[in-house]
Order: structure tokens, then C-alpha cells, then sequence
């Protein structure tokens, strides 16, 4: 949360728009442009401040694991290093074309490049960077990417590490996806808090098995956790029309909250 000169509030919402909602993740770069268009409308004119942050989906989760990128050890790394990094930059630049064109001041920010790892974990990520951007009146667009790792060489860099990295300048953080937000036992929990842990398969609410290099819906949720200890934090439904818009401007909502 920053404060104006004026004394007004300003609230920062981080929103991050997953690779199951802006692609099929079954389907080599395919990209959903009218869901994006849809869901840049609902961010629109929102009066306070906002980061995206997306996901790799159908662009940067093949190539992370056909070169391992997610191992101890990545192969083929320069290979590597150049393809995902530039079908990620293809991906998000459709984002911010999309964004530009309905009056956000969108701009780029490869996650790679503003964050460094070890041994697959994140070590550091460049806040000042977005609050810098945010300064200026821009929306900073930060993407899942390849990042350099001081034992590794590369490692992913995932959307979700770098909502963590930036939840402590948040006042809250919305993870946009496919589904409704958190299933246990097989319906939708309204808050989410750690007692729930660990969930089961049967708590697995999705609609197909797709790769996902990132992680587990558990270690996801435990992330989750982590950042509601600085900023209100929930799963929202993308694919449902008005929800993420309604979300962000406080009015109820279909979605979880997680709590620790």
C-alpha cells in the first residue's frame, strides 16, 4: 500500500492470470485472445494500482519439461535458455498488445530477468523495479520465464514465485484460473486455512491432466499461505465472465480465500 501526496490510499491488487485460463495447455502455443481481451476489460479503469503477472501455459510449459528446465539438472542449456525464453516473450507480448489496446498502459517486465534462484529456489526478486514502474502510472506485465541459478545454471522462474516475491507490497493477490477456486472433498471452500492440508486426490478439482512443471496444487496452496500472512489472497474463476472485476472491487464473489 502506498500513500499519495495527498494523503489518499493507494491499494496495490496483484493479479495473476494463469496458463489454464489464457491457453490450452494440451495444445502447443495456443493462445484464448478473446478470454484475455475479456479479462483486460474487467482490469480496466480499476482506480488503484495493479501488477500482472501470468503464466507460462501452452507456450513456456513444453519446452521446461522437454529440457528439464524444472530439474537439478536442466539439459541442453543454452538450447534451452533461448527457445522457452522467446515463446515466453511471444506469449506475453500477445498479452500486452491485447492489454495496450484497451487503454492499460501495460509493459513488459520478463520475470527472468528480475529474479535469481539457487538450486531451483528463489533467492531475490527486484521490487523496486515495479514500484518504480507503478510510479510512472504503468501496469508492470510479469511473466513465468527461465532464470539464471547460482547452482544450476537456469531454473523456471514460475508466475507464482514472483506473486510471492511481490505480496509483501500487496494489499491483495488474486490467482486467476480455470476453476472456482479450492475444492475439498469434493466442493468449494469458501476460506481456505492450513488445517485443510494436505489435500487428497479426490480434492483435485480439474477438468483434464495437463503438464504442469511448476509445481503441485498443494505446494501451490502452501505458497498461497505463505503470502496471505502479508495480503489478502484468493482463487477466482477467469472463465466466468464479471467474477475477476467483482472480485477486486470488494462486491461477493464466487471464489476461495486462503488464510493462514
Amino acid at each position: 500500500m502506498q500513500q499519495e501526496e495527498t494523503g489518499q490510499v493507494i491499494t496495490l491488487i496483484l493479479i495473476k492470470l494463469g496458463g489454464s485460463v489464457l491457453t490450452d495447455k494440451a495444445v502447443p502455443f495456443s493462445f484464448d485472445e478473446k478470454v484475455t481481451k475479456r479479462l483486460s476489460i474487467e482490469m480496466k479503469n480499476f482506480s488503484d494500482q495493479i501488477i500482472v503477472v501470468h503464466g507460462g501455459g501452452s507456450f513456456g510449459h513444453p519446452g521446461a519439461e522437454r529440457y528439464g528446465l524444472n530439474t537439478d539438472k536442466p539439459r541442453e542449456v543454452p538450447k534451452a535458455t533461448a527457445e522457452v525464453r522467446n515463446d515466453m516473450r511471444r506469449m506475453n507480448q500477445k498479452i500486452i498488445d491485447i492489454l495496450i489496446d484497451e487503454g492499460i498502459d501495460a509493459v513488459s517486465m520478463p520475470g527472468g530477468l528480475v529474479t535469481r534462484y539457487s538450486d531451483g529456489e528463489l533467492i531475490s526478486l527486484d521490487q523496486k523495479v515495479f514500484t518504480d514502474h507503478l510510479a510512472l502510472g504503468t501496469t508492470p506485465v510479469t511473466f513465468g520465464d527461465v532464470a539464471l541459478d547460482e547452482k544450476r545454471g537456469v531454473t523456471i522462474c514460475s508466475g507464482d514465485d514472483i506473486m510471492y516475491g511481490l505480496a509483501q507490497l500487496a494489499d491483495m493477490a488474486v490467482f486467476v484460473t480455470n476453476v472456482d477456486g479450492i475444492f475439498k472433498n469434493g466442493s468449494l471452500v469458501e476460506v481456505f486455512t492450513e488445517d485443510m492440508l494436505p489435500l487428497t486426490v479426490n480434492d483435485i478439482h480439474s477438468k483434464k491432466e495437463t503438464i504442469d512443471v511448476t509445481g503441485s496444487m498443494e505446494r501451490k496452496i502452501e505458497l498461497m499461505l505463505d503470502m496471505s500472512e502479508h495480503c489478502e489472497t484468493y482463487v477466482v474463476n477467469g472463465l466466468k465472465p464479471g467474477r475477476l472485476r467483482s472480485l477486486i472491487e470488494n462486491k461477493d464473489t464466487l471464489c476461495t480465500r486462503v488464510e493462514r
